[in-house]
């Protein structure tokens, strides 16, 4: 396993994004030995019809070495009424350096980054320049964040609940997963995706079957550690998948982060902890707003009926029923349930302003939102030491959740 970081060391170091996918004109690069699985000349002189492509990835025995290689991808095709020919990048950057994605990437590692990856593409027979990759267009890129749990915080705990709120309540196209037995919560829309899952299943999981991987699919199947020195670690992964340049632009701007129209954003500008740190909050804000359709769950039925005051005994009875759907089946289950039923909606809405007594649950979420405005890069236990004591502060902070919210809405009011 990589050497590990002190928290001293850590204290300095915020973490940037995973994956990114890359992309180099025809120009930019050098195909100085064809290693791809089928004949670059092939797809080169492609005059046809829609597109042709050729794969170069890791081998078997990159695997059995611990050995990682990006994902590449040429690609000839058709384009604003032309041919273009260009090299697709799909790299995961903390496998690049560390050999896994449990460890993070920081500000500092954008020169060895790049470095390592001309390194890498030489050995796959790709011959680039530094200059090159670190002004590279991007085309997806995926915002990342692991955070360690305080001990009596289990991972599960924390998806089945993010699984059961209606995330995309204002979108028609968004759906969510409920996934590997309860690992992961994931919430679909066209062209973007989040996922909130337990790390450390996922890595075991991969060692198994690493279809069933809620990592990168080109580089699920690659996890340079060993987890069972971590112990019984409990660590929560936030995943924000921009897939196209376009979201990408789009997203940014909603946190503040503005472009030139017509400017390609590159791999340099995004190789910053800001940008990664501001998606996170921005998303987790989103969640942790959206959980008060289930904060509530925590309560008794008794303490519901008092709460609900003067409300009509039948009224509470309804309420404590629709509480009972959506812990068994979620909140999006529900407002489908629903629909345009006028009774039943304001009923659902009087879910979403009811004041829990037990807010063990929202502290817990707002606990997690404050660690990812710190955004400090995870620091993983050595192996001396328990895996616990190297939890951060616990998530129950005393912070009332109400100054959590604040501060989680003011991140999304930085304007750079």
């Amino acid at each position: 396993m990589t050497a590990l970081l002190s928290g001293n060391e850590a204290g300095c170091r915020k973490a940037i994004c995973d994956t990114v996918r890359l992309r180099l004109r025809l120009n930019d690069f050098e195909i100085v030995e064809d290693k791809f699985d089928s004949p670059v000349n092939k797809v080169l002189g492609y005059f046809g019809r829609g597109t042709s492509t050729t794969y170069q990835g890791m081998t078997a025995e990159d695997k059995r070495l611990n050995h990682y290689k990006p994902r590449l991808l040429l690609i000839n095709g058709q384009q604003h009424g032309g041919r273009s020919i260009y090299l697709q990048i799909d790299v995961s950057l903390p496998k690049l350096l560390y050999g896994n994605n449990l460890q993070e990437v920081c500000n500092q590692d954008f020169k060895p980054s790049v470095l390592k990856l001309k390194d890498v593409l030489l050995e796959m027979g790709i011959k680039v320049s530094p200059n090159v990759l670190a002004n590279a267009p991007i085309v997806r890129y995926h915002s990342c964040k692991n955070i360690i749990l305080p001990k009596g915080v289990a991972t599960q705990y924390i998806v089945s609940n993010v699984a059961k709120i209606n995330f995309g309540a204002r979108s028609g196209n968004g759906h969510t997963d409920y996934l590997n037995g309860g690992h992961c919560a994931r919430f679909h829309y066209n062209d973007y995706e989040i996922a909130v899952y337990d790390k450390i299943a996922d890595i075991r999981q991969m060692q198994f079957s690493p279809k069933r991987c809620i990592d990168e699919e080109s580089h699920r199947d690659f996890q340079n550690i060993d987890i069972e020195k971590l112990g019984n670690l409990q660590v929560l992964r936030l995943e924000v998948r921009l897939n196209n340049s376009k979201v990408l632009r789009r997203k940014l701007a909603k946190v503040g982060i503005f472009f030139e129209e017509g400017y390609t954003i590159t791999f340099r500008d995004v190789f910053k902890s800001e940008i990664a740190r501001k998606l996170n909050v921005h998303f987790w804000r989103k969640i942790y707003e959206a959980g008060r359709q289930i904060y509530f769950l925590q309560d008794g039925s008794e303490s519901m009926l008092l709460n609900l005051g003067d409300a009509k005994l039948l009224k509470k009875f309804e309420f404590i029923g629709m509480a009972k759907v959506i812990d068994d089946c979620g909140a999006p289950y529900v407002k489908r349930l629903i629909g345009k039923n006028a009774t039943a909606l304001k009923l659902f809405n009087l879910v979403k302003s009811y004041e829990p007594d037990n807010k063990t649950l929202m502290k817990i979420f707002g606990g997690i939102g404050k660690k990812l405005v710190a955004n400090d890069v995870i620091v993983l236990p050595s192996e001396e030491s328990s895996p616990q004591e190297h939890s951060e502060e616990s998530l129950l902070t005393q912070e009332s959740t109400q100054n959590v919210l604040e501060n989680l809405k003011s991140e999304n009011n930085i304007r750079n």
